[in-house]
């Protein structure tokens, strides 16, 4: 299970605590970022296990453990705050632009750091070079900075997957996630999670097309994709067909019907060589036929799955709540069939040898998926982890 996140009370807010912002803050008031980490290092300690914090208990804490680690005296020189930080340029040989915590954040984010991890090392960054009146610092010299940051005080596997994006972030084509999986599985929450870790702009869901397939083909001339996935087998039934067989059979002729539209995404993401997610039941491995676009964009299936059934059946009722016309109802009395499609899913994938994630607590499964697409992306771009340094940096 993932680590509980602690947060700060501040009257109607409710946000993080983060070691880095009370670093930041100590060292504005003339500790150095060694003194300012250690201090804020024991803040943390003491308040370890707990929930929730009161933002006035967490400043009188903050006292406490200044006065005993740096004695009165220091409370009283530094009773008051300096004014804002000076501003911190990064530059590069055509532009100047301001140094950006919350950019960096979200950069860092694509690693595999907790979002809270990564604004923490962003905040000792920025630490550092205020404390070393550094107001400038080239591109260059800013990614080495972070790198040797997280490779020395978090983990060097998170390091190393920092400059793999560093080389993977202009590539000379597109990134293609596919995310597949059963109803209800979570792919679409999944898939905007991923998306804001790599900052993609651009998410598809089969879905999607199928509906707009659905305004421009009939019922009579293309009946199939007229109904949901669980439910294209009561379109013809043969006779004496077994409903098992007649499953498989339906599911498969919209799978094949829908991803024509998912072919001609790919083609234009290609063409435009703009990154993608594409989330739906219909990306099933071995249907997609997108192998034809492999040397074109760097393309990564994973199939998202359930295998518990009583959090699979928990989950219809969120999507409920957040979709008021998909009836928990209707997916519970569908639920075998469900299953039958999800297994079907899995041997698909299986026998192509696509990742298999099991989502059974969500920040998990994103930090899987996300060392999924980094271990792939270092295939396709055929890197040795020793050559990362020189290559990116």
């Amino acid at each position: 299970m993932s680590k509980e996140t602690l947060y700060v009370i501040d009257g109607d807010q409710k946000i993080p605590f983060l070691r880095g912002m009370i670093t930041y803050s100590l060292i504005e008031r003339g500790l150095s970022f060694q003194e300012a980490f250690e201090a804020a290092s024991s803040v943390r300690a003491r308040i370890l296990g707990k929930q929730v914090i009161k933002k006035s208990d967490l400043a009188q804490l903050i006292q406490s453990v200044v006065r005993e680690r740096f004695g009165e005296d220091y409370i009283k020189d530094h009773a008051r705050l300096k004014g804002p930080a000076p501003a911190i340029f990064v530059k590069s040989p055509d532009s100047e632009v301001p140094f950006s915590k919350g950019i960096l954040s979200q950069s860092l984010q694509a690693s595999g750091l907790e979002p809270s991890i990564a604004y923490d090392i962003a905040r000792e960054i920025e630490a550092y070079l205020l404390q070393n009146s550094r107001r400038e610092i080239t591109r260059d010299e800013l990614r080495r900075l972070i790198y040797e940051t997280i490779l020395h005080k978090h983990d060097p596997q998170f390091a190393e997957r920092y400059l793999l994006w560093r080389c993977f972030k202009s590539p000379e084509k597109p990134l293609i996630i596919l995310f597949g999986g059963a109803t209800g599985t979570g792919k679409s929450s999944v898939a905007t999670e991923v998306a804001h870790r790599l900052g993609i702009q651009k998410i598809l869901g089969t879905d999607t097309i199928r509906q707009i397939m659905r305004m421009m083909f009939s019922h009579d001339l293309l009946p199939a994709i007229h109904r949901s996935s669980y439910e294209a087998w009561k379109e013809g039934v043969r006779l004496n067909e077994e409903k098992s067989v007649a499953v498989i059979e339906a599911f498969k002729e919209q799978c094949i019907r829908i991803l024509v539209g998912v072919r001609a995404m790919v083609q234009r993401a290609i063409e435009e060589n703009i990154s993608l997610i594409i989330d739906g039941v219909h990306l099933v491995p071995g249907l997609a036929e997108l192998e034809q676009f492999e040397e074109k964009a760097s393309l990564v299936p994973i199939i998202i799955s359930t295998l518990n059934k009583s959090n699979y059946l928990e989950r219809f009722p969120i999507r409920q709540r957040e979709a008021g016309s998909r009836s928990a109802q209707r997916y519970r009395e569908n639920f075998e069939t469900i299953l039958q499609i999800q297994d079907y899913i899995m041997e698909m994938a299986e026998a192509r040898d696509v990742p298999i994630i099991e989502n059974d607590n969500f920040d998990e499964t994103v930090s899987s998926i996300l060392s999924v697409i980094s271990n792939t992306l270092q295939e396709k771009l055929n890197i040795r982890s020793e050559d990362l340094v020189s290559k990116a940096l």
